[in-house]
């Protein structure tokens, strides 16, 4: 978070800390819903294939 130029919050310890929580207490919530969950840390073209094929009908 340090390296991010263009967004001040997140630096803080306690800004940190906050974030951490959201993730433990949030996120569980939100992939529980999801009915498809994307990797973005996948290349481009394969998040383009996985939306192309969610569109399609195919995923």
């Amino acid at each position: 978070m340090s390296r991010r130029t263009g967004n001040p919050y997140g630096r803080t310890a306690e800004q940190q800390a906050e974030i951490a929580n959201y993730v433990r207490a949030v996120e569980p919530l939100l992939r529980r819903g999801a009915t498809l969950e994307l990797d973005g840390e996948q290349p481009v073209g394969a998040l383009a294939d996985a939306i192309e094929q969610l569109i399609a009908g195919i995923g």
